[in-house]
């Protein structure tokens, strides 16, 4: 990728370069949003879709929750308890699990794939009053998630902790003359505690559980009006707050700090404001804030900075924002897009004229690769600075921070040219990153979807993607990644998980569970099947521990126990698994003599190589038993195959057509309508070959070209054209037999009547060629004057009459023919070789 084209979608907001790259292009096909909630959990994670009760509309769906992955392909569904209530709000816990609070207070939690993880019912006086507004909150530094409802009453209750024992709903302080809902209201998380900012008749009070206060922003001017909306930065608790003149104050949540004030010149109160990014002034990390006003079809990126200012981008659909750590993402029907700012290690290579190291190595590597002097220029001023090492760090961290695979191969190419420049080499920080690339590339894949960056994953770190994956069930990326970056104690996290939660959820049989345990982890130390089989037998699975914890490796005892039992089914499945044919064999033998005939067939259709061993063996012992279960299976191709077989050993004409005739049938039921033809085809022929064995006896069992060649060798021409014409055979093919049987049988006057019988569809080479190829050059000589010149030339030295050839090739005033005469000859004959070279100087 070009720099030019990767600063397409760069923009400056103060002094700092943010980009909108778009992400994925939406699988939901323009699923309209517009009356949806929508939440997505951090760090990319899944999308959940619940209607929105505010929104009345005829043809409204059924109740249910739709989970998605940040890709908007579908994953599951999850369906509400009950009919009358309706879902408030939701969220994503730290655990990465669905909360959804409904209007009576209840807070359900759900796995990502619906299956239900706890419920949290209300007390009476808020399911009396009902809640109007809910929000869903996280506790940074304490791994908590908490819930916080406005209720009808105009009361404040909380949960600090949804995962705590015996949760249960508080009472917040009363917000003074809130009679109404307020304009907005906010959560600030604390370890030991919760506040509540609430915007009431343009005051803002800030409530605990047993004190309310007014709160004054630090700067903001009394002209901006009440606060319509709000916003909370949770991981540093600085929060957004918009007037309803325009105004967007950012600071600390305690409002005694101001970072910015902007005036975004929209009355409008926001449809969402969204953080987006991190802002900590001390480690230079910048962030913005999103606003939406569905009705303008805008959103507004705003910096926060001193010197405040804002991007306008226009949508065409109802969008969402979602908080990053290192930006935003928007979601809208038709994509799902990433703002942030550029990372400085970006910004330092490919900014327009930046004279970083980086950047000079980045351009000494491209045109190392034109074989342009320059490259030794722009190495020579990084040596002079002795800033190698730089360098390629800088291309590294860029390489990071892209999420192009072709960008991340330029910067690391660069990174590993500048390499090849340092007196010492610690190769350890460009492996590692390669790696890391590698696994996000794949996480990143439409696939799998989830969107992490270099940057989220830090924060999330590995081990919480490895997490992640075990907990969306992911285990066929997991194990691979944790081997391949070799994470201490990955694999067996992972089995560990996938074993247990193949126990707790799958509705598999019991032998299906211990079977597919087995295959995947074998007989390991990766994990303990006692701990497994412990697992089963709390879920009610005994049967199943017992299976797991007598788990017989060797199918050799496994499968003749499975048959004393009867489980047939399960044996000749074993026996498969295992490879061993003789198993396979004395499975099928001893279901055959036990089974009921339905059940035995049935069972080889459901296990194709027991079916194909069955059919091997068959064929070797019993035929006709052989022929049934080609029937039984439906096998008409294989019934069709068997039945040719059989005409190799009936020599009876009469029965050679019953049996074609059932070839026949077998192959229009399977479909097969060339076979078909063409069997069809093949009776014709015998039976007419029956009907002329009275003429020719030795005519049985020759194909249609060999039938006709044979008749016009015994002379028998009527019949020859009848066959041509009931088999369509194309006229120059007949031609050419013709003319090769006649020559054959020399039977020179009949082919001079044939060849004066009408205008040759094949010329007259073919007739030239049969009478040479036969020994009668008098014959060849009454056609070669009707073939070119070129065919002559080549028939006469064919029949050793190069004077004849140098004739024609001279009167064809031919050099390459003259040459090809003179090759035949060569210099032996010299008077026609001087001949020949004066017709070629004559020319």
């Amino acid at each position: 990728m070009e720099p030019e084209n990767l600063r397409e979608n760069w923009e400056i907001l103060g002094d700092v370069f943010y980009e909108i790259s778009e992400v994925y292009e939406m699988e939901w096909a323009d699923k309209s949003l517009k009356n949806y909630k929508l939440v997505m959990a951090p760090y990319g994670g899944l999308i959940a879709l619940a209607w929105d009760s505010k929104q009345l509309t005829r043809g409204q769906p059924k109740r249910f929750i739709e989970i998605y992955s940040a890709a908007g392909v579908l994953l599951n569904e999850i369906t509400t308890q009950y009919e009358r209530i309706s879902v408030i709000n939701m969220g994503w816990s730290h655990l990465e699990e669905l909360v959804v609070v409904t209007d009576i207070g209840s807070v359900y939690v759900y796995d990502f794939d619906g299956s239900p993880v706890l419920q949290i019912s209300a007390q009476s006086d808020i399911q009396d009053s009902r809640v109007l507004e809910a929000k869903v909150f996280p506790t940074y530094g304490s791994s908590k998630t908490g819930v916080a409802v406005l209720t009808g009453s105009y009361r404040f209750h909380f949960i600090s902790d949804i995962y705590e024992d015996n949760p249960q709903y508080k009472l917040m302080a009363d917000v003074p003359g809130l009679d109404n809902p307020p304009s907005s209201w906010a959560v600030l998380p604390h370890d030991r505690t919760v506040e509540i900012l609430v915007s009431n008749n343009n005051k803002l009070y800030l409530i605990d559980r047993g004190s309310c206060g007014p709160k004054f922003p630090q700067r903001m001017a009394q002209s901006t009006g009440g606060v319509v909306e709000m916003s909370v930065l949770y991981k540093t608790l600085d929060i957004a707050l918009f007037s309803e003149n325009g105004y967007l104050w950012v600071g600390s949540s305690d409002l005694q700090a101001m970072y910015s004030e902007f005036n975004t010149e929209v009355t409008n109160r926001p449809s969402q404001m969204c953080w987006c990014g991190t802002y900590d002034s001390m480690v230079d990390m910048s962030a913005a804030v999103v606003l939406v006003w569905e009705p303008l079809n805008i959103y507004k990126v705003v910096g926060v900075g001193l010197e405040a200012e804002c991007s306008v981008h226009y949508t065409d659909s109802t969008v969402f924002v979602v908080h990053e750590v290192d930006g935003a993402r928007v979601i809208s029907s038709k994509t799902h897009e990433l703002i942030r700012r550029v990372p400085q290690a970006m910004v330092d290579v490919f900014r327009v004229g930046s004279s970083q190291s980086g950047a000079l190595l980045y351009d000494a590597q491209r045109e190392f690769d034109n074989n342009s002097h320059k490259a030794n220029d722009y190495m020579q001023e990084i040596v002079e600075r002795e800033d190698i090492e730089l360098a390629v760090n800088q291309c590294i961290n860029a390489a990071a921070c892209s999420t192009k695979p072709k960008l991340q191969k330029a910067l690391l190419r660069a990174a590993s040219y500048g390499k090849c420049f340092l007196t010492y080499d610690a190769p350890q920080h460009f492996v590692d990153m390669c790696k890391t690339l590698r696994v996000l590339n794949e996480i990143q894949s439409f696939r799998v979807g989830i969107p992490l960056t270099y940057q989220q994953l830090h924060s999330l770190t590995i081990k919480g993607l490895i997490k992640r994956l075990v907990k969306m069930r992911l285990y066929y990326l997991a194990l691979p990644i944790v081997e391949y970056l070799k994470i201490p104690g990955g694999q067996q996290l992972v089995l560990s998980h996938w074993a247990m939660d193949k126990v707790k959820r799958s509705r598999e049989s019991d032998e299906a569970i211990a079977d597919a345990i087995f295959e995947k982890v074998g007989p390991s130390d990766s994990i303990s099947y006692a701990s497994v089989a412990n697992e089963a037998k709390n879920y009610g699975r005994t049967e199943l521990a017992i299976k797991l914890l007598d788990y017989e490796p060797r199918s050799a005892e496994q499968v003749p126990a499975l048959m004393r039992m009867n489980r047939f089914t399960n044996a000749i499945q074993k026996a498969i698994e295992s490879g061993d044919m003789d198993l396979v064999h004395t499975v099928i033998v001893t279901m055959e003599s036990k089974v009921p005939p339905k059940d035995f067939i049935n069972t080889l259709k459901d296990y194709p190589v027991a079916s194909a061993w069955y059919a091997k063996w068959r064929a070797m012992t019993d035929t006709e038993k052989l022929r049934d279960h080609f029937y039984t299976q439906d096998n008409f191709e294989a019934s069709a195959l068997l039945s040719i077989q059989e005409l190799e050993f009936n020599g009876m004409l009469d029965a050679k057509i019953k049996v074609l005739e059932s070839i026949n049938r077998h192959y229009i039921d399977a479909g097969k309508e060339f076979e078909a033809r063409l069997t069809k085809e093949q009776i014709a022929l015998v039976r007419r070959q029956m009907a002329l064995s009275t003429k020719v006896a030795d005519i049985i069992g020759l194909n249609v070209n060999q039938t006709v060649s044979l008749l016009i060798q015994r002379a028998l021409f009527n019949d020859a054209d009848s066959v041509r014409k009931e088999f369509k055979m194309p006229d120059k093919k007949f031609w050419l037999l013709k003319v090769e049987a006649l020559a054959q049988t020399r039977n020179w006057a009949e082919l001079e009547k044939f060849a004066k019988s009408k205008k040759s569809p094949i010329g007259y080479a073919p007739f030239v060629k049969a009478c040479i190829d036969n020994n009668h050059k008098t014959e060849a000589i009454k056609y070669i004057e009707r073939v070119p010149k070129e065919d002559q030339v080549e028939f006469y030295i064919d029949l050793e009459m190069p004077e004849k050839a140098a004739e024609i090739a001279n009167s064809a005033k031919s050099k390459e023919l003259l040459d090809n005469v003179l090759a035949a000859i060569g210099p032996q004959n010299k008077v026609l070789y001087e001949k020949i070279n004066s017709f070629k100087n004559n020319l």
